[in-house]
């Protein structure tokens, strides 16, 4: 009996003890989170950074930024294998959490994609004699693009983040030149602050 009156108090010790660090860590909580998206910068060397802000432990909002120059995809491009070159990406994001977990959870995000780049089309040209001709012409664009991602995020001694993230979105103002789907696809490690 003695025995099962010590396990019983030590059992509450330990809830109350972790009931007690759940608290501190719902209230004092890191804020403040940059990463960087180490997929799309070995697979295409595209430069992916985000900071986000955490407002409470369910809910935050966030700005992720890309910008890509790479020669392959540049060299794909004058080549005639793509038409459309995304130069640069502006991304404001709001989150929420869909676990009750602060350090390891799964979250929905709905954003917007403020895109730009190259665009180039074959086009028929007349010369002044009124032969017809065919050229490639090159253009800029830009779009907005509104989606929505699902991803999962998980803490190392609550400072280093590893996120997977898998998203899409549609542009909507200039469909005939730029992309029909705005892909949000990425592998993030970052820091909590």
């Amino acid at each position: 009996m003695k025995k099962f009156f010590y396990i019983l108090l030590l059992s509450s010790q330990f809830m109350n003890a972790q009931d007690s660090t759940s608290k501190t860590d719902s209230t004092n909580f890191r804020k403040n989170e940059v990463r960087v998206d180490v997929l799309t910068l070995v697979a295409s060397s595209k430069i992916n950074l985000t900071y986000e802000r955490f407002l409470n432990p369910r809910f935050s909002l966030g700005l992720s930024g890309s910008y890509a120059d790479s020669k392959k995809i540049n060299e794909d491009f004058d080549e005639g294998y793509r038409n459309t070159i995304p130069k640069y990406e502006i991304i404001p994001f709001a989150r929420y959490n869909l676990s009750k977990g602060l350090y390891s959870f799964y979250f929905a995000e709905v954003f917007v994609c403020a895109n730009g780049g190259d665009f180039k089309e074959t086009v028929r040209l007349v010369d002044g004699n009124g032969n017809g001709y065919y050229m490639n012409q090159k253009s800029k664009y830009s779009d907005v693009a509104l989606g929505g991602s699902l991803g999962y995020k998980i803490y190392f001694q609550k400072k280093i983040a590893v996120e997977l993230l898998v998203g899409f979105g549609k542009n909507l103002i200039d469909t005939d030149r730029s992309p029909d789907v705005i892909s949000r696809v990425g592998l993030n490690v970052g820091y909590r602050f």
